[in-house]
């Protein structure tokens, strides 16, 4: 697994990131098959011990002698499980446990903020298949943890735990019943009185988390709302649906003749949008349609963007030549929100749909990006169609490969030398980027630049290199 750390970039002049081994935590939490090692009962009963260890450092208050930790989860039928481990972990510690149910990340991180709790956990794999899932933590802020705080929470699980607390200290359980409709209020607040009223939308919950939230939240604000997907049974999460299956709520769109899709992925931190003509917006036109709107109405913070590495260098270009600038992180939601924080920013994205609008939520937010983008079509009166020509991208080709093994990239010779050549020859017209999956046996290649038929030869003989070294 991988974490990154903000360093200079000798050509961009940006920040980029530089990685620092750790064990169990990848980009999102840890995560892995469920029942299977790592993301086993023991493993994660461990896990809640030590991250309690780190994590808890408040003064109580409030009548409170305890800590406590608010836990929310998705639909998959693995997730009882893990709860009741992660729960049976932390109350071992001390910590009193206060349960959500099913609720979308970013609804966790809100109650946690809420609920004056020391930290909060998700039960999630997020987009990956029903088998799989995993954990992650927000500190007592609402913010997902500095890696250095990942980092010590597996140092903790390396040490034998002697210091256990006595029976009277042991923690308790308690169930948040309002946990949703508190969310649903929150994303309803976020639209400071703009209303949905006549909007027709297909949305597609992806059988997970926002599931009730997102529905209700849609309604509420008088849209039209066709719901597809929302009938979570443990196993059909993000199953052909959701948006990493950007084609489906396309083709709902074309069928239903809605004026939007809003499509969703299983712990709904995340979205994808589609236009009324049945077309997917790219998550770089998502933050250009909403950065070109806050940078107009002189709401964006010192006019900066943060995006990550992956963006197209189009938006540069927009954001610049409207008076803004853009900052870049690493590919990792908490990054992007890192350096938001750091320098007081409000507004950052991941073009993978993780979408901050720190004004209102602390992490990537999938159904408060929705309505903030459908905000600006009701203020506006223009269609996503048009919202969307704001962006005139770069040409790019992506690639992603997997692999039976990870050595450290300047170890794929052959394939770095294309990497340089490649480079040369954009010169300051384009980029190469090169990285592992943080939770995936994937490499992922991506190519920008101005000749799109070069583009495609190019990043077609790099992954070939790659293929021949480590490819399955």
């Amino acid at each position: 697994m991988v974490a990154v750390e903000s360093v200079a970039h000798p050509r961009y002049g940006r920040s980029f990131m530089a990685a620092k081994k750790r064990k169990y935590f990848g980009t999102d939490g840890v995560r892995g098959v469920a029942n299977q090692v790592p993301m086993t009962p023991e493993f994660v009963l461990r896990l809640g011990q030590a991250a309690a260890q780190v994590l808890v450092t408040k003064t109580r208050g409030e009548g409170r002698s305890r800590p406590r930790c608010v836990i929310g989860k998705d639909t998959r039928c693995s997730g009882g499980m893990l709860e009741a481990a992660l729960t049976a972990g932390l109350n071992s510690a001390g910590v009193d446990v206060v349960l959500c149910g099913v609720l979308p990340t970013p609804g966790v991180a809100y109650l946690v903020t809420q609920e004056k709790a020391d930290f909060g956990a998700v039960i999630s794999a997020s987009h990956n298949p029903f088998y799989d899932n995993g954990v992650k933590f927000v500190g007592g802020d609402g913010y997902k943890l500095t890696d250095e705080q990942e980092l010590a929470i597996e140092a903790a699980m390396e040490v034998e735990l002697t210091d256990r607390v006595r029976n009277g200290e042991v923690g308790g359980v308690s169930v948040l019943a309002d946990a949703q409709e508190r969310y649903i209020q929150l994303a309803i607040g976020s639209m400071q009185g703009r209303r949905l009223d006549g909007l027709r939308i297909a949305l597609d919950n992806a059988n997970g988390a926002a599931s009730v939230t997102s529905t209700e939240a849609l309604r509420r604000l008088g849209a039209e709302v066709q719901v597809f997907h929302s009938s979570p049974d443990g196993v059909n999460i993000n199953e052909n649906c959701g948006c990493t299956h950007g084609e489906i709520i396309e083709g709902i769109v074309k069928s239903t003749g809605v004026q939007v899709g809003v499509s969703h992925d299983g712990d709904a931190d995340r979205v994808l949008l589609c236009d009324e003509t049945g077309s997917r917006l790219s998550g770089d036109e998502l933050i250009a349609v909403a950065a070109a709107s806050m940078l107009r109405k002189g709401t964006l913070n010192q006019n900066t963007v943060v995006a990550t590495v992956m963006s197209n260098y189009g938006l540069d270009e927009l954001i610049n030549g409207l008076g803004g600038r853009v900052i870049r992180t690493g590919v990792g939601d908490r990054y992007v929100i890192a350096a938001m924080r750091a320098q007081d920013l409000n507004f950052g994205a991941e073009e993978s749909g993780h979408i901050v609008f720190r004004d209102h939520v602390t992490t990537g937010d999938g159904l408060i990006a929705a309505l903030q983008v459908l905000r600006i079509m009701m203020e506006t009166g223009e269609p996503l169609s048009e919202l969307r020509k704001v962006l005139t991208p770069f040409p790019q080709v992506k690639r992603n490969l997997r692999v039976k093994a990870k050595p450290p990239e300047e170890e794929l010779v052959k394939a770095q030398a294309l990497v340089v050549e490649t480079e040369q020859k954009l010169g300051g017209l384009g980029r190469v980027l090169l990285r592992y999956s943080g939770t995936e046996p994937l490499i992922r290649l991506l190519v920008e630049g101005r000749d799109p038929e070069y583009i495609e030869r190019q990043a077609d003989r790099i992954v070939e290199a790659i293929r021949e070294q480590i490819g399955e």
